[in-house]
């Protein structure tokens, strides 16, 4: 009887900080309207978040296949069973932000040299100049 509730203990202690997890902040700005020092900002942490994603050494698929029958199991997220995957996802979230800093004539990040840069204190700054507005004739 004690093993039984030692492990299911033990069960609870790993499902309920990762539950928690599950629940996830409404943004405070809905993404549309964030201006160009909001979606700066993003950026910036998302690229340092997501460098020296291809040097981090990835989970076995033993690994990742154990996981995702916990997942499934106890109903936890299946954050990490598909690394590729969610990299990918992050980078098109990447691209689309860096495109609404184009729209809205904001300085933009050039995404491929700064996610290579290996410097972990390197902070991300838009280097592409705003594109130009076209000059109203009279």
């Amino acid at each position: 009887m004690r093993s039984f509730v030692l492990i299911l203990l033990i069960g609870l202690a790993v499902a309920v900080p990762s539950g928690a997890d599950a629940k996830k902040k409404k943004p405070d700005t809905p993404e549309d309207k964030l201006n160009c020092k909001q979606l700066t900002g993003r950026i910036q942490i998302k690229i340092m978040e997501m460098r020296g994603f291809s040097d981090r050494k990835q989970a076995s698929a033993l690994a990742r296949g154990i996981q995702s029958g916990f997942s499934a199991t106890l109903g936890n997220l299946s954050h990490g069973v598909d690394p590729n995957g969610e990299y990918q996802g992050e980078l098109n979230t990447l691209q689309q932000y860096n495109q609404r800093l184009v729209t809205l004539g904001c300085k933009s990040y050039d995404l491929e040299a700064e996610l290579n840069k290996r410097d972990i204190d390197d902070v991300p700054a838009p280097t592409i100049p705003p594109p130009k507005k076209a000059k109203a004739k009279n």
